[in-house]
């Protein structure tokens, strides 16, 4: 507990921690500990962050399901002609941008399957521009939070262009800044296994500091609670701050504006992934301690940190507010990929049931914009 005692002394002055440190909060199990450490995180949140919740009215809209890749936790892909795969055309996209537009929505969250087909600039079907430029031209108000590193790498491939081109002209077409996902964990011992087609660390690492440099804010993520350890956690959420300590020391116009920790999902997952990991819903208590772990290892670099209420149920999102979060994430209003792999938080949430989570803890709400104005 003294050893807890002073890292946490250490962070509390405004000390980032080492790796170390972070390990050994991490792997504390006494009640005691863990307690000093999610309000050490509760404390930091209040100094970093202040004590308004914050959330933004968005929809999320997959596209595709269709996918080449196979991740071992996913339930969503879907194969070309599989009962039940599914790709949006212009028309059907812009109907569910209509709908988030007459529910106040602000926020566009865009992201679909790797399916060959799509391309940004080919003669047969520039899919990925046709779509931004469709909703832009309709709703110019929007904000469009589009295309993860993993698409940037498909895209880039498929067209046989360059990250650096791939990410201007999805910018220039209308794109406002980048959903952090696909980082799943920044070990690629671990990626060997629960995704081993997907995007290598170093890529993703690549593509987020090249959209910081074209001036593309991005959002940053970490899926825990499955084969990872203590250390692949902490090594994750190092890299993350280095990351943004570049874009920070280099001048970059962008940075990561959030982190979200993303726990395991497994009811409807592929069943080697399932069986390995041996439950089919995260444990709250591990990734409360990790919540607030982030908090304490990267609030200095990166302020704004979310729960996922699709993923934790409501509730679960709410004691995080309590254990480092400062936001409590979004609307949605229609979520799919971890619906799909047997999540209990549901699809949906309306404003007025975040707001009431949100004084149920005594702390005030405010609407944000997706780069956290306030609305």
């Amino acid at each position: 507990m003294e050893a807890v005692k002073a890292i946490l002394e250490r962070a509390k002055s405004g000390a980032d921690l080492s790796e170390t440190e972070g390990v050994v909060l991490l792997r504390q199990k006494e009640p005691e500990a863990i307690a000093e450490i999610c309000q050490t995180a509760d404390d930091l949140r209040q100094k970093q962050a202040g004590d308004t919740v914050t959330y933004v009215i968005n929809r999320n809209i997959n596209f595709t399901n269709i996918c080449e890749q196979h991740c071992s936790f996913c339930a969503f892909r879907r194969d070309e002609g599989e009962e039940g795969a599914f790709w949006l055309n212009t028309s059907q996209i812009l109907e569910k941008t209509a709908d988030a537009v007459r529910r106040n929505a602000t926020e566009i969250c865009m992201q679909g399957g790797l399916n060959p087909k799509a391309k940004l600039n080919g003669a047969s079907l520039p899919y990925y521009l046709r779509l931004v430029q469709a909703i832009k031209a309709e709703y110019p108000q929007l904000h469009l939070h589009a295309f993860s590193p993993q698409e940037v790498q498909f895209i880039a491939r498929e067209d046989g262009i360059s990250y650096e081109d791939v990410i201007i002209s999805l910018r220039d077409a209308g794109v406002g800044s980048m959903p952090g996902t696909a980082a799943e964990v920044f070990s690629d011992r671990v990626r060997r296994v629960i995704c081993p087609e997907k995007i290598d660390t170093a890529t993703w690492l690549e593509i987020v500091s090249i959209a910081h440099r074209m001036g593309v804010p991005t959002t940053s993520t970490m899926l825990c609670g499955h084969i990872e350890t203590p250390e692949d956690a902490i090594a994750h959420l190092q890299k993350l701050r280095s990351l943004q300590q570049n874009a920070i020391e280099n001048g970059y116009p962008a940075k990561i504006t959030e982190f979200i920790l993303l726990p395991f999902v497994g009811q409807e997952a592929p069943k080697p992934l399932r069986n390995r990991v041996g439950r089919d819903q995260p444990i709250l208590e591990d990734t409360l301690l990790l919540t607030a772990v982030a908090r304490i290892f990267l609030g200095n670099w990166i302020v704004n940190h979310q729960p996922s209420w699709v993923k934790l149920g409501l509730e679960g999102a709410t004691e995080a507010l309590k254990c480092g979060c400062n936001d409590i994430g979004g609307t949605l209003m229609e979520e799919h990929i971890t619906t799909m792999a047997g999540a209990q938080g549901g699809t949906c949430m309306e404003v007025e049931t975040l707001q009431k989570a949100i004084q149920s803890i005594d702390r005030s709400y405010q609407q944000r914009s997706t780069l956290y104005e306030y609305l």
